[in-house]
């Protein structure tokens, strides 16, 4: 990819960059965000519906608001899913079942290896109408429900970090992989079709020879895809062109 001088450093363009995907989709941005590493949750978030259309999948927004026609981000792991927007992909296949997916922002994951034990990556892509409520008296005192998927029906997962890519950053993400898709910590990726993005890691300050390194060794190892410099790189995850590079879990 040729670098070139980036708009997403522009907070209104990166707004205007958001409300201009969701139209496509035949949907509005109206939440309020004052911080660059909102934006940029927000645009990343994207990215990874692009990725889908990228590689074939019909995509749909849901749960928009009615008479607005908004699309609602979860800007927190707290938000409620039932009052957030999402979007749903779908794989169609000539001799075989259609598949789909939803794409969610700020989703809580039960851990794969305790029950206890919930995280919430900034997106997850799972199995559809698998959220599941629970009351926990260490969360709101047990009197609200408390949303969460479990980890088998997650079927990758990504985060976005707006710093400098350092060695402690890119590694703490193996920690998740570990918490939700720990067979991948032992080398054994799905090969069953659909094709999904491995687990990502968007980092938008730009890499140095160190953190490239380790990127390449976590993808070689676990699949983990780390995209690193997005201000500067912008198209990585869902460009035609760089989709040799990107490391897939599952085929086509």
């Amino acid at each position: 990819m040729t670098k070139r001088n980036s708009p997403f450093k522009d907070n209104n363009i990166l707004q205007t960059q958001i409300q201009k995907f969701l139209k496509g989709h035949g949907a509005f941005f109206s939440q309020q965000a004052k911080r660059t590493s909102a934006f940029f949750e927000l645009a990343a978030y994207n990215d990874i519906v692009k990725f889908y259309e990228t590689n074939g999948y019909k995509v749909e927004a849901k749960n928009i608001k009615k008479k607005s026609g908004d699309f609602t981000y979860a800007l927190s792991p707290n938000a409620k899913p039932d009052n957030c927007s999402y979007f749903l992909v779908t794989k169609t296949y000539r001799k075989k079942p259609s598949v789909s997916f939803e794409v969610r922002h700020n989703l809580r994951i039960q851990s794969a290896h305790s029950r206890d034990i919930f995280i919430s990556p900034d997106y997850t892509i799972v199995n559809p109408d698998k959220i599941k409520k629970t009351r926990l008296k260490r969360y709101y005192n047990g009197k609200a429900d408390y949303a969460y998927i479990e980890a088998d029906n997650v079927q990758t997962f990504a985060e976005a970090k707006h710093y400098l890519p350092s060695p402690e950053l890119i590694l703490n993400f193996v920690g998740l992989v570990n918490e939700v898709l720990p067979e991948l910590m032992k080398g054994s990726v799905p090969q069953q079709a659909p094709k999904h993005l491995g687990p990502s890691l968007f980092i938008s300050g730009i890499n140095n020879p160190h953190s490239k390194l380790i990127a390449q060794s976590l993808l070689k190892r676990y699949s983990i895809n780390t995209f690193q410099g997005m201000f500067a790189y912008p198209t990585q995850a869902y460009s035609v062109s760089n989709q040799k590079n990107l490391r897939k879990i599952g085929t086509r």
